[in-house]
């Protein structure tokens, strides 16, 4: 059902350290910890013995040791020590894989590992850039991840979901455009005279009406980078010099077939300060988990009616959908060429 060969986002940076930690990652516990040296290792999250969690071990130096009988596994996911026998079995190891750390989000690749290319991560470097300013968090939904992907890409639903901060009915009435580049998707929304939301009135004050664009880029399999530009009507959409600009960046990693880790920041270039950081903590978290309830009671649906979020065949489409429409066909074509591969 999920890409593999490609990266996901497997965990925030500082999430991850010396201790044992345990994520579901594209229906495979993973476990992640850092060596003495803080290098960030993934690997496969139950023991080969009797498939205790060996988040439930311990380490010893830079080795996994089971916490059941005591069999212990190198950073390489050689099993270096089984109690009692001198030698280790052949077949007795765990699977790693490979992973690279940057820009505050530690990336996995879950497929094959002679695939996996460091130039392919998806750009996030705002995260690490002093000219922004960044809040971010990791929410766990149980929902499909298709359902999480179209919410992004379809922002018209702000304007009825997020109505006490972000969204507004012009955003809904707003027609968009919608671009495919090789295999990535990108959706764009220009509006025009157009009242403020209140979101907007409380960062900025706004008092009149105003122009704003939203640029949302999808890169398989999943990751959205949404760019917000407001300013006051009659601006150049390319002079920011009196705009409220900020990022949104999403990793969207499927845990499950019905849960989905969002892992999110959003950089900013404006009010900046440690004080507007927890402010702007509170509320994008507060915003964000607004959809929570309304991608579960989706997939809650969904599985009552016997159908499958990863499928667009029973739903009726409408404009707005074209961005989604066409991200899921490029996963079924990849999908369908990594079936190919393994043949």
């Amino acid at each position: 059902m999920f890409l593999r060969n490609l990266w996901y986002v497997a965990g925030r940076s500082d999430e991850v350290g010396r201790h044992l930690f345990q994520r579901w990652i594209l229906n495979q516990p993973v476990l992640l910890y850092r060596t003495e040296d803080g290098t960030a290792v993934a690997m496969q999250g139950h023991c080969p013995h009797r498939s205790l969690p060996l988040s439930k071990g311990r380490l010893v130096g830079d080795e996994v040791e089971c916490g059941y009988h005591g069999l212990r596994f190198a950073p390489s996911g050689e099993c270096t020590h089984v109690p009692t026998l001198e030698k280790v079995p052949a077949t007795c190891h765990v699977k790693t894989y490979p992973v690279v750390e940057m820009n505050r989000w530690i990336w996995i690749w879950m497929g094959d590992p002679a695939l996996a290319d460091e130039a392919t991560i998806p750009d996030s470097h705002w995260n690490d850039d002093p000219e922004w300013s960044v809040t971010e968090g990791h929410l766990e939904i149980g929902c499909n991840y298709a359902l999480l992907v179209d919410n992004l890409l379809d922002l018209s639903h702000t304007a009825f979901v997020h109505t006490d901060s972000i969204g507004d009915r012009s955003v809904a009435e707003t027609p968009v455009d919608t671009e495919v580049s090789g295999n990535n998707v990108t959706v764009i929304r220009r509006l025009k005279d157009v009242p403020p939301p209140p979101y907007f009135v409380t960062l900025h004050g706004w008092n009149g009406n105003i122009d704003r664009s939203q640029h949302i880029q999808w890169t398989p399999p999943t990751f959205i980078h949404i760019v917000s530009w407001t300013a006051p009507v009659g601006t150049d959409e390319g002079d920011n010099s009196n705009a409220l600009v900020y990022r949104v960046l999403n990793g969207i990693t499927p845990a499950t077939e019905r849960r989905v880790h969002h892992f999110w920041s959003i950089p900013r270039n404006f009010a900046r300060g440690a004080e507007v950081d927890v402010q702007q903590q509170e509320e994008n978290t507060r915003i964000l988990t607004q959809d929570i309830a309304i991608l579960e009671a989706q997939q809650e649906m969904v599985d009552r009616l016997g159908g499958s979020p990863d499928s667009l065949e029973a739903w009726v489409n409408i404009p707005v959908d074209a961005g989604a429409i066409r991200a899921r066909r490029i996963v079924a074509t990849l999908r369908e060429q990594e079936l190919q591969a393994q043949s």
